[in-house]
C-alpha cells in the first residue's frame, strides 16, 4: 500500500480519476503534490474521457468540472502522446487473447495512452494509476488474466506471449495506494470527523471499491493492519 512513495511521476488513468471524483477525494492530489513533489500527469485521451465528453452529460457534469479545475490549476498535467503509439498498444493488447476464434478486446484508447505515456517518460520513478482490474493484470500477471477470462467466458482462451512482452514490467498502482498514503500523512483525517485510523481506512477503501477500484476485502483487511 505504500508503493506510491517510490514514484515521482504518477500517470492517472480515467478509472482512477473518476473513482477519486466520485468519492470526493480529488483534493488529496493537490496535497500529495505539495508534500511529496510528485507530478500527476495524464494524456489528451484521458482528458477527453474525464472532462470533455462528461461536460455535456448532466449526470457527470459536476465531476467533470471538478477534474477540469485540477487540470486548469496545474495539479494534473496533460502530456500529449502520439496517436500511432496508442493505436499500436491497443492493437497488441486487443489481439493478445483469443476465444472461439475471436480476439478479446481488453483496453480502450485512454488506457493505451497511459501506457504510451509511461513508455515515453524517461525516468524509473513512475507508475500508472489505474483502478480497472483487466489492464492491471495485463501488466502484472497476463497468465492470471487468461485464466480469469476463461472462467468468465466458460471456454479455452489462448494467449500470444510475444504481443504481451510490451506490457511486462510496467509499474501499476491503484487509487487505493494514493488514498492510503494520504491517510498516513493525516491529509484525509483533516477532512473527516475524528475517528480511528482503522475505521477511516476501512471506510475509505470500501468507498473506493464501491466506486470502481478493484481492491479485495483481503487487501482492505491487510491495509487496516498496517495503520
Amino acid at each position: 500500500m505504500d508503493k506510491m512513495e517510490n514514484n515521482r511521476i504518477l500517470i492517472l488513468d480515467s478509472s482512477s480519476i473518476i473513482t477519486l471524483a466520485l468519492t470526493s477525494l480529488l483534493f488529496v492530489l493537490e496535497k500529495l503534490k505539495q508534500k511529496f513533489n510528485v507530478r500527476f500527469v495524464t494524456t489528451q485521451y484521458v482528458l477527453n474521457e474525464c472532462v470533455k465528453v462528461p461536460l455535456n452529460i448532466k449526470r457527470f457534469e459536476l465531476e467533470a468540472l471538478m477534474i477540469k479545475k485540477l487540470v486548469d490549476d496545474g495539479i494534473i498535467e496533460i502530456i500529449k502522446v502520439d496517436n500511432k503509439d496508442v493505436n499500436e498498444i491497443m492493437n497488441k493488447a486487443n489481439t493478445a487473447y483469443k476465444a472461439r476464434n475471436d480476439y478479446i478486446k481488453l483496453i480502450h484508447a485512454g488506457e493505451a495512452s497511459c501506457i504510451a505515456l509511461y513508455n515515453k517518460l524517461q525516468t524509473q520513478e513512475k507508475a500508472i494509476v489505474i483502478d480497472e482490474r483487466t489492464t492491471r493484470m495485463l501488466c502484472e500477471n497476463p497468465e492470471n488474466l487468461r485464466r480469469l477470462l476463461e472462467r468468465k467466458l466458460h471456454t479455452y482462451v489462448s494467449m500470444d506471449k510475444n504481443k504481451l512482452k510490451q506490457f511486462s514490467g510496467i509499474n501499476v498502482i491503484r487509487s487505493s495506494e494514493i488514498v492510503f498514503i494520504a491517510l498516513k500523512q493525516s491529509i484525509i483525517t483533516e477532512a473527516i470527523s475524528k475517528t480511528s485510523n482503522k475505521q477511516a481506512i476501512d471506510a475509505l477503501l470500501y468507498a473506493l471499491k464501491f466506486h470502481g477500484c478493484a481492491i479485495s476485502k483481503q487487501e482492505i483487511n491487510e491495509a487496516k493492519s498496517m495503520v
